[in-house]
């Protein structure tokens, strides 16, 4: 049950992660199409890695991301000092001057709530492969905390308990929370208290908040991480990657959210 120690190796291992398992729970067509297609980079997407290399792992950073100079491409001295630029910062995410001094704010905000709460990191960017049953499982933790806590730093616009409880839905974090405790307890023998979420917003005054989800919500992960897992042993030993059911279905106010739609394979 090894520990990974580069983002390349994590994502050459084959195994279930925890964004996998989030499109297995709409279909496994979902998850079929999730690990063929390359991955797109986007402006939030490098902001992401910026902080989260800026919060979790700063001596290193400056290796990570890098801030685009601010020249007039269409001349020509614009376009050689970009070029410059890009040469010499071959491999790093490029952000602007205005992304530098946001992720600036944010990381502040998040490390004033770690000190008001004395969170201190043991370990960050944990990365590994482990196995539950006869399922392959890869996972990579923000942060491991001297307090018994797994965390997680997320960016968002809207870090008030609404806006977080809609987002904790519409992402599945719970199933994230469960994905990596699982994980964690099978690779260190080791049961810790919980899974904490640093919420930080992408806009002034860059408010934080810190939330860890409740017993039902869990409960509700628990769930889906078995049917997960066994979706992910099916689709593997028969190469049968089917989506929603044809059938027709109900949907009602009483229906558990969280819970995927059963797959019947053909």
């Amino acid at each position: 049950m090894p520990q990974i120690s580069t983002r390349q190796e994590y994502d050459l291992t084959p195994a279930l992660n925890y964004s996998g398992a989030k499109e297995l729970l709409k279909s496994p067509a979902h998850y079929f199409q999730y690990i063929i297609e390359e991955r797109k980079d986007t402006p939030a997407l490098a902001v992401g890695r910026a902080l989260h290399a800026k919060a979790l792992q700063p001596l290193e950073a400056v290796n990570m991301y890098a801030v685009a100079p601010d020249v007039d491409r269409r001349t020509k001295d614009g376009k050689a000092a970009w070029e410059t630029f890009t040469q010499a910062n071959a491999g790093k995410a490029i952000i602007t001057q205005e992304q530098s001094e946001m992720i600036d704010r944010m990381d502040l905000s998040v490390e004033a709530i770690k000190s008001a709460n004395q969170i201190n990191f043991t370990a960050t960017e944990l990365m590994g492969q482990v196995d539950y049953g006869d399922t392959p499982l890869k996972f990579a933790i923000d942060a491991v905390g001297a307090d018994g806590y797994l965390y997680d730093i997320k960016t968002t616009e809207d870090a008030s308990p609404r806006g977080f409880k809609s987002s904790a839905f519409t992402y599945r974090y719970n199933l994230q929370a469960h994905f990596y405790l699982t994980c964690y307890n099978l690779l260190f023998r080791e049961r810790l208290h919980g899974f904490r979420f640093i919420v930080v917003e992408k806009s002034p005054p860059y408010a934080v908040a810190i939330y860890e989800l409740g017993a039902t919500m869990m409960s509700y992960a628990c769930e889906d991480f078995e049917k997960a897992c066994k979706l992910y042993a099916t689709c593997k030993a028969t190469q049968t990657y089917s989506g929603y059911p044809a059938e027709p279905q109900v949907i009602d106010v009483d229906a558990k959210v969280t819970t995927a739609t059963t797959i019947n394979f053909a």
